[in-house]
Order: structure tokens, then sequence, then C-alpha cells
């Protein structure tokens, strides 16, 4: 099969999915909250005594270095302006796994009479890193935009390098099967803001410098203004089976990214003749930054058997499909 690109199968991949999950986070948070706060209003004045010590916070001087990891969101909140907040989180969940871990292989040596006293007393405390995760998830929800273009830089920019690289054809779609985008969010914004002009376009010191990610070209002290607008891209060109769907800027970086079929799957969902139930199109979130994105263009991988010549043994290739560079002055004229 195609060489993996890098394209995280469990990342975090869009608006929807990322308030779903902070939704779930403080809701539990502050369950825990609610339930420690009544046990503790029930508490003893010395007991209450006890508990305004000062105590040390293990993770205030953690290590500069970052521990390697494959969590897609840890990679994402490891940047930028939460990134105080989110390592006391990962730390403290890290540590209180292994504790967890510990207290389980403990437990087969003490009776069931034993555990009943400790269980009273756990109702009395905070959930261990309650204290590091309400930080986070109010600096997360403050910087929702910037962190939406981070999780698209971190996740899928090397991925779609790859995936570039290594396609056999990149081609241009055929007339009435390029994507279907819908402009008109864009449209109501420049007609709102009479005042905006396209960005002029950067200048770079070298061909050799370094590429400066999007986000990082942002203001970090407050969450920048995105538009956004919708695509509608085919699940199937020709004989290819879509894998993905994505959209540049005119720098590169990505600002849309959707998942299609896994290339393992795709031959089964080329043989599939009942797919009444499977969507003919996937739909594209494309984030625009008003004082930075010039033009998009959106962009597509499809699997395709491969024409076997003897030269490989990989039944699958990718072809590329790209649009033409949308305009953003263009597209903000109502037809």
């Amino acid at each position: 099969m195609r060489k993996n690109h890098q394209l995280p199968t469990a990342a975090i991949t869009g608006d929807k999915e990322r308030d779903a999950l902070l939704s779930e986070w403080m809701f539990l948070a502050s369950t825990a909250f609610l339930a420690t706060a009544t046990s503790k209003l029930l508490s003893t004045e010395c007991e209450r005594e006890g508990e305004d010590e000062e105590v040390e916070d293990p993770y205030e001087n953690l290590p500069e270095e970052d521990e390697p990891t494959h969590c897609s969101i840890c990679m994402t909140y490891r940047q930028g302006p939460c990134r105080p907040y989110w390592r006391k989180v990962e730390a403290c969940t890290k540590d209180n796994e292994l504790k967890k871990d510990d207290n389980e292989d403990k437990e087969d040596s003490i009776s069931n009479d034993d555990d009943e006293p400790k269980q009273d007393d756990d109702k009395n405390k905070d959930p261990p890193c309650l204290k590091y995760m309400m930080p986070w998830i109010d600096c997360a929800t403050g910087f929702r935009n910037l962190y939406s273009l981070i999780e698209l830089d971190t996740n899928y920019t090397l991925g779609i390098q790859d995936l570039e690289k290594e396609a056999t054809q990149t081609l241009c779609w055929a007339p009435g099967h390029d994507p279907q985008v819908d402009w008109s969010a864009w449209q109501q914004y420049v007609s709102d803001h009479k005042e905006w002009k396209l960005p002029k376009k950067k200048k770079t010191s070298s061909k050799n410098a370094a590429k400066l990610s999007l986000w990082k070209t942002l203001d970090q002290t407050k969450d920048p203004e995105l538009i956004q607008v919708e695509a509608k891209v085919s699940m199937k060109q020709g004989e290819g089976i879509l894998e993905c769907a994505y959209a540049l800027d005119q720098d590169d970086n990505v600002i849309g990214f959707s998942y299609g079929t896994k290339p393992s799957e795709a031959e089964a969902s080329r043989e599939d003749k009942n797919d009444e139930d499977t969507p003919s199109e996937v739909d594209l979130k494309i984030r625009l930054v008003p004082t930075r994105t010039r033009q998009v263009v959106i962009a597509a991988s499809y699997t395709q058997p491969r024409k076997m010549d003897g030269k490989t043994e990989d039944p699958l290739e990718a072809h590329i499909y790209k649009s033409k560079p949308y305009s953003l002055k263009k597209m903000s004229k109502t037809p």
C-alpha cells in the first residue's frame, strides 16, 4: 500500500470536534468542582484550615524541552499562548496515570473492608488535575480561532507536503467537477467592512529562509478574526476515491482539511455497488484571515488503481487535483 503521509487519523479536525472536547472537559470539571465544593461546605473548620495551607506547585518549573509524543492535541497546545497551562495539564495527567497504575497493582493485596473508608475520604478531595485543567480550558476557549490555525499547521502541513511529493500526477478538475464554494460569508464580511483591502504580498528575505507558519505571524495576545467559507468536494474523480481534501493560501499554509476514505479501504469502496448511503461529497471548511489571506487553492488527493508496469508492486497511486487560485478580492464581489 502507499506510504503513510503522517496525516493523523485521531486528530481533532475542526471547530465542532474541538468544541465537543472542550465542552465535555468543562462539564466534567464543573461537575467535579460542584461535588467537591458541596462536600467541603460540610467539612469542619479544622479541616478547612488545613486546606488553606499553601502547597508548592510541583509543575511550576517544568523542563523547557517537551517529551516526544504522537498525541495530536498535545502537539497543538504545546504551542501558542496556552502552552504554560497545557504543559501542567499534560504533566499532571501523566503523573496521575502512573499513580493509578501503581494503585491498581496494590489493590490485589488490600481487602474490601479496608477500601471502604478510603473511598469515603476520596470524595472530599479535588480531582487531581482540576486546578490545572480549568485555566487551560479558559485559555483555549479564549483563543479558539488561533488554535484552529495552529492545529491545521501542526497536524497536516508535513503530511500534505509528503502527499504532494509522492503523487504520480497533479491535475486540474474537469469542468463541472471542481469544488463548489459558498463565498457568501466572505462577501458579507467585505460588505460589512468597507475598509477591507487585499493584504500586501509578503516579502521573503531569501529563497532558503524558513517559512513562518501563518499563526506565528499573528498577534499572540488576542484571538484573530477568521471568516469561514465552505466547499463541497466530490468523493470520486474518475476511478479515484477521495483520500483527503484541503485548502492552501498563497503561502501554502493549510487553512482547511477534511478526510475522505483511507487508501487501504479505497478498493473496497470502489467495488461496493450498494453505496447509496455513502455521501457523494465532503464538506471542506476554509478559514480566511482577512489581514493575511490573499488567495485560496482547493486541492484533493484521490486514490487510484495503478497501471501495473512491473516497476512497482504497489497497486495504488495518488492523483492530486488542484483548483485555480481564488482571489479574495474577486470572490468578495456578489455575482
